[in-house]
């Protein structure tokens, strides 16, 4: 069988979710870097987060 994502089928979700969290976070994080302080961590923790669940969510 194919492996999709190179981990298996299963994991291609999650590793779809980190890459869009990580792209999300990166929005974030360049849209209210001088306005707000609190958005711009939220954007740190998607980053975070995302390739978190991109790297380790395969496995």
């Amino acid at each position: 069988m194919a492996r999709n994502c190179g981990y298996g089928p299963k994991n291609c979700g999650t590793r779809t979710t980190g890459i869009l969290m990580m792209v999300v976070g990166v929005l974030i994080f360049l849209i209210f870097v001088p306005r707000w302080v609190w958005t711009s961590a939220l954007g740190v923790c998607l980053i975070s987060v995302g390739w978190l669940m991109w790297r380790f969510g395969g496995r």
